[in-house]
């Protein structure tokens, strides 16, 4: 074979090696809960386009962001790492510009990597030049969402090169935030019969840890502020609040069904990996907390659906636990793409294709103000762990399999004491693991 032969017959082959990697779409809302899609059992609103993609693939439902604000949380989704790790500990901070990122990971691998919508990331976005932007953000989803929609859209129609890393970032939910500033006092509910039933579980655990109350009571930020209107709220409030939060998921399940529809009709939907998620949850009234920035399952755990071809269709996945840092090194197995060192996220691949995902917890942290109010959570198969860094009755324990609600804190009661020490062990491991600089209690 003479040179121009072999280096033909080279090309070729890495055109088709490049042409059987899948491409990557990634869907992502903004302040969606668990459960807010009716192929969640939740029937208080339809989300079609959600549960078309449960249907021809896996649903995650012990499913957790790495940490319940949208920063902090959005690190770890483009990077597999920890926010201390990162660098992003409170919103509007950078990455660490050491850590490498999705969009660089992808494009260094041959992929055309697109990103649209919100990004919440700011500098690491303006000094990246991974991603091609397809359209900017906007505040609130009402004005960004549906232009971000027919962009995505029309550049899937537009016979994009491939492989392609493709991200649409929706901004709602999210709005539901102004919405509970604007609602502040009123007491005006129209038809108060259409919303759904207020939540089970509104009593606030006496023995809240100090640094949740600080939060509660402060009004030091936004998402503070929101806690204080929403702990004077009355049933038909938090109902109200519900139903027009569940509108909003709606509104943006409705953007997501043009991607896909987009997908399907341009033929790459037989060859693309669809990732659907949201950065973390909603308060929904559980312990009168409102928005995100809490431990408690309506905040921290969230949506994540994956599709595409070889995963299970139709399955519902409750056994295995999944972060939001495992999609970095999901991505970059089905991509044939050796990931960086060190991630705190595992694939998913093996959940996906129907073997057990060999893990015993995933790990979260947050911070209210500063550092001297820092938290971390471990979620195993059966219990909670939440414990900050300071202040009166520091840790929470909670049983989800007999307490889904988490209305029994166990941190307290001698009967769970193994229990509790098991996850201390299991938070001081992964403490030294990840390099973290959070210091437990002298208590524990």
């Amino acid at each position: 074979m003479n040179r121009r032969t072999f280096l033909g017959a080279a090309a070729g082959a890495a055109s088709l090696a490049a042409a059987e990697r899948p491409n990557i779409l990634l869907l992502v809302t903004d302040q969606q809960t668990h459960n807010a899609m009716s192929c969640a059992a939740n029937p208080w609103l339809r989300t079609p386009a959600m549960d078309s993609l449960a249907a021809r693939g896996t649903r995650f439902s012990a499913a957790y962001c790495t940490y319940p604000v949208c920063s902090p949380s959005r690190g770890s989704i483009f990077t597999g790492r920890m926010p201390h790790e990162t660098g992003v500990r409170l919103n509007n901070q950078a990455i660490h510009p050491t850590v490498r990122t999705l969009g660089e990971i992808f494009r260094d691998a041959g992929y055309e990597t697109v990103y649209g919508g919100k990004w919440h990331l700011p500098k690491s976005f303006e000094d990246m030049t991974a991603f091609t932007r397809l359209i900017g953000g906007h505040r609130l989803g009402e004005k960004m969402d549906q232009p971000l929609a027919a962009a995505t859209a029309r550049w899937l129609r537009g016979q994009p090169r491939q492989p392609f890393l493709l991200v649409a970032s929706f901004m709602n939910p999210h709005d539901i935030c102004d919405w509970i500033r604007r609602h502040a006092g009123s007491r005006r509910h129209v038809d108060p019969d259409r919303f759904p039933p207020a939540p089970g579980n509104m009593a606030v655990d006496p023995f809240e840890p100090e640094a949740m109350q600080f939060h509660r009571r402060s009004g030091y930020d936004l998402m503070s502020q929101a806690v204080g209107i929403a702990s004077s709220w009355r049933r038909d409030d938090i109902r109200h609040y519900l139903h027009d939060y569940y509108r909003m998921v709606e509104a943006v399940d409705a953007c997501i069904a043009q991607v896909l529809d987009a997908l399907r009709e341009s033929g790459l939907e037989r060859n693309t990996l669809v990732a659907f998620l949201s950065d973390h949850g909603e308060g929904l009234g559980g312990h009168l907390w409102a928005q995100k920035a809490s431990f408690y399952e309506e905040s921290a755990r969230i949506p994540l659906i994956v599709a595409g071809p070889g995963i299970r269709a139709g399955y519902t996945d409750y056994a295995s636990l999944a972060s939001l840092a495992d999609l970095v090194p999901t991505f970059c197995d089905y991509a044939g793409i050796r990931p960086p060192e060190n991630l705190r996220g595992v694939s998913l691949r093996p959940a996906l294709e129907g073997k057990p995902l060999d893990r015993t917890f995933v790990a979260g942290e947050l911070l209210y103000q500063d550092q001297s109010r820092e938290g971390r959570m471990i979620r195993t198969a059966r219990h909670k762990y939440v414990v900050f860094n300071s202040g009166a009755n520091p840790e929470q324990l909670f049983d989800l399999d007999l307490d889904p609600g988490e209305v029994l804190n166990l941190a307290p009661r001698p009967e769970a004491r193994a229990a509790l020490d098991e996850h201390r062990a299991l938070l001081r491991a992964w403490i030294r693991e990840t390099a973290d600089d959070f210091t437990m209690p002298g208590a524990t």
